[in-house]
């Protein structure tokens, strides 16, 4: 039996973005909410944080509600080669849902993104940091994780790294 195997494990710090996505039309008889599209201002909104942090904007994974203005967003950012994934179950989620997805992230992975809606997302923030934020539409926020599983979310096991507006 050898007693010199070395098992590896992925060491670094978990780094969750969390976006919101930009400015919506208002509702409409025609459309119902999960139908929504950007509205001529939030695509401006959408495209202009895109090109102030384009250089900055690198996932390992990405994680986007299906509702259309949230795809749009994701769309401006011009991603390229980025695992993404689009789920019903991230429309207007709760803390506790995006916790749940969180936590089936692959230990590999080790930026994700997540574009989505509030107040689940703003309510994540304050569980993970201790901050109590209200994203604004199109903001996103950095948050370095104490721990290098994505399982082993808790309360206040983030520290807010970078707000980006």
């Amino acid at each position: 039996m050898d007693n010199d195997q070395v098992i590896q494990f992925n060491s670094s710090p978990k780094i969750l973005y969390l976006l919101r996505h930009s400015d919506a039309e208002s509702n409409s008889v025609n459309f119902n909410d999960f139908q929504r599209k950007l509205s001529a201002f939030g695509r401006k909104k959408a495209y202009a944080f895109s090109t102030k942090y384009a250089s900055e904007l690198t996932f390992d994974m990405v994680f986007c509600s299906n509702a259309l203005r949230t795809k749009e967003t994701l769309g401006l950012l011009e991603l390229t080669e980025t695992d993404t994934k689009f789920s019903d179950r991230l429309y207007l989620a709760e803390k506790e849902e995006l916790i749940s997805e969180i936590e089936r992230v692959p230990r590999e992975i080790d930026k994700l993104l997540i574009v989505g809606h509030n107040n689940g997302l703003s309510d994540l923030l304050g569980y993970l940091t201790g901050i109590k934020q209200l994203l604004s539409t199109c903001q996103m926020v950095e948050i370095k994780l104490e721990t290098n599983d994505w399982a082993l979310l808790g309360k206040e096991t983030g520290s807010l790294l970078r707000n980006f507006y």
